[in-house]
């Protein structure tokens, strides 16, 4: 027996679900094919329950911060098992609500690994599904490295480096990106001694390369050694880090391998989906892939792997499913790290800039000047802002406290195309971090009030 529906989602990650729920919001008659949890790694086992451990964990960075200046702690210790329970609650919570919007729009689960057949049939574990269109969004998994595979034990992946049964005393990182920083922040607030292991020449590959010194500085000083242009290796049972004629033995209480992710898209090839050199799905302007009524989103296309990329990818797709065309084309997607100093880019770099020939400005603001990073005893980084000769903005940057909240102003002026004056003439409330932005803007003309403008 075939069950009908007019489309079928596989996999229900920030991509899948919120395709599925603007689907049902449209009218349309939606089943959802999941293999193992709704809300996909992003909720579960990836962006949730990892900025729910930075949170509980800056609480460190705090009692020290305000240590002498009113705040006396004589003695401070984390809990490990009672961190577990909360960052699961948190968890929990958003699972169900997830679980909630599904019964309220009548969005049905079908539990299994969903096969795709053809550009109008799914298979999921017995059952044989049939729709007009078909959303692919199965997601990416984390990648090994030649010679050095997982083994839960020693050698873990960023989810089983969410679940804190013990703290170990040593711990080394394989990757100076995004998930290898959050998770050096984690572990060195938790009392880790952490290494990182990046073999390019710098960290956090695409972000603006002062913003990315000032984050190699601030990780330093916190006792986390770095090693750029490296790279480990196993021999036998033994680890090494090998730095150009440098051979360094090392015995870490646990590997973490955060080299990236790889698209889970194996399983299509037999339906006749296209494929590039990475393993990524070809997809045209609207996310179509080379069979007619199939969609791909998130991951397993090109582009930035990220959440709130995967989930407007979704919000896209299925009003061209629902309407015929869609609202939504964002060019500029924001990039963040939610370590310690969280790091923004939205938009050109300078070096990107540079490289294409493009004649550009410069505004920048510190936060040393800032009221409110101030009071939080908190004022590295600074906010800079790009524009072109027509004062036109092309990227905006930010390392510093709670940048992670400021990063949609980059987003709504780059893509609503805004001048860097429309910024600048923006009334802030005071005394916010976000004036940082405004002043920043008025820099570029040289007329901030609360620096010297050069």
């Amino acid at each position: 027996m075939i069950r009908s529906f007019d489309t079928i989602v596989i996999g229900a990650g920030p991509g899948g679900y919120v395709a599925a729920i603007r689907l049902a919001q449209l009218g349309k008659k939606v089943c959802v094919v999941e293999k193992q949890y709704l809300g996909g790694v992003c909720l579960n086992v990836g962006c949730i329950p990892t900025k729910a451990l930075l949170e509980v964990t800056s609480i460190k960075d705090k009692v020290d911060l305000f240590s002498g200046k009113g705040v006396s702690c004589q003695e401070f210790k984390f809990e490990p098992e009672k961190i577990n329970q909360w960052k699961h609650i948190v968890v929990t919570k958003l699972l169900k609500g997830v679980e909630y919007l599904f019964k309220q729009y009548g969005i049905e689960v079908v539990w299994g690994e969903g096969v795709l057949l053809n550009e109008k049939q799914v298979k999921a574990e017995d059952i044989l599904l049939e729709a007009d269109s078909i959303i692919l969004a199965t997601g990416s998994s984390p990648r090994a490295i030649p010679g050095i595979g997982f083994d839960g034990q020693k050698v873990i992946d960023s989810s089983d480096a969410l679940e804190i049964t013990n703290i170990p005393s040593d711990l080394l990182i394989v990757g100076a990106g995004v998930i290898g920083i959050e998770m050096a922040s984690i572990y060195s607030r938790l009392g880790s001694r952490v290494t990182i292991v990046e073999i390019l020449p710098e960290m956090l590959l695409g972000f603006d390369k002062e913003a990315v010194v000032l984050v190699k500085r601030v990780l330093e000083k916190k006792g986390i050694r770095l090693f750029l242009e490296s790279k480990l290796i196993k021999e036998e049972n033994s680890f090494f880090i090998i730095k150009g004629s440098e051979r360094i033995p090392v015995n870490p209480d646990r590997i973490l391998l955060a080299t990236g992710r790889k698209p889970n898209t194996e399983g299509f090839k037999t339906a006749g989906i296209e494929l590039d050199e990475k393993g990524l799905i070809k997809v045209d302007a609207n996310l179509r892939t080379n069979l007619r009524n199939v969609f791909a989103i998130g991951d397993i296309i090109p582009g930035p792997q990220l959440a709130h990329k995967a989930s407007k990818d979704g919000i896209r797709v299925a009003e061209i499913i629902g309407l015929g065309e869609s609202s939504y084309s964002a060019q500029y997607i924001p990039s963040v790290v939610y370590g310690d100093p969280e790091l923004v880019r939205v938009g050109f770099t300078e070096q990107e800039l540079q490289e294409k020939g493009i004649r550009y400005r410069v505004g920048k603001f510190p936060f040393q000047a800032n009221g409110r990073a101030l009071t939080q005893e908190n004022t590295t980084g600074f906010v800079k802002i790009l524009g072109d000769e027509e004062d036109n903005i092309l990227g905006i940057h930010m390392i510093g406290p709670h940048v992670s909240e400021l990063a949609a102003v980059g987003s709504l002026a780059l893509e609503n195309h805004l001048r860097v004056e429309d910024v600048a003439n923006t009334v802030f409330p005071h005394p916010t971090l976000s004036e940082a932005i405004m002043e920043c803007a008025e820099n570029y003309y040289k007329k901030s009030i609360h620096i010297m403008n050069k």
